[in-house]
């Protein structure tokens, strides 16, 4: 019985020195998993934020065209339309077509109809389109 008691005292205080090749296996296919999961994560944000900084690129040339043609002059209108032209927005180019048409209904009122196209991707177009009509008040922001 001394002996038994013995063998398990030494198989008790006995140390590890080290660790074992498969402990290494089971770290390095845990870290390659999550490097891999927060590769997959780091691609797709940068990827919507391409997309998102594109979009606000397309707004903001939006507003920029339909606040310019808003104010316009009516009669001045015909100068600018039907016009094919470049617009620079920061990085992005965009393809602008102005038309117009005399509406419908009456001869005071002129539809413009603006066509952004960005350069790079054809299939994207936007459009704007409104009425102007012909105001015979005075105005002091177009004396």
């Amino acid at each position: 019985m001394l002996n038994n008691r013995d063998s398990r005292k030494r198989a008790a205080r006995r140390e590890r020195r080290g660790i074992s090749l498969i402990e290494v296996i089971v770290a390095m296919t845990l870290l390659a998993f999550c490097l891999g999961s927060l590769g997959v994560l780091s691609a797709k944000t940068a990827g919507r934020a391409r997309a998102l900084d594109a979009n606000s690129a397309r707004t903001f040339v939006l507003t920029q065209q339909a606040n310019r043609f808003s104010v316009l002059p009516y009669d001045s209108i015909p100068i600018y339309a039907p016009k094919l032209d470049t617009v620079v927005a920061g990085r992005y180019r965009f393809e602008r077509q102005v038309t117009f048409t005399n509406s419908t209904t009456g001869s005071e009122y002129r539809r413009v109809k603006v066509v952004l196209m960005p350069l790079l991707d054809k299939t994207r177009k936007d459009s704007l389109m409104f009425e102007r009509a012909k105001t015979y008040a005075k105005s002091p922001l177009f004396s």
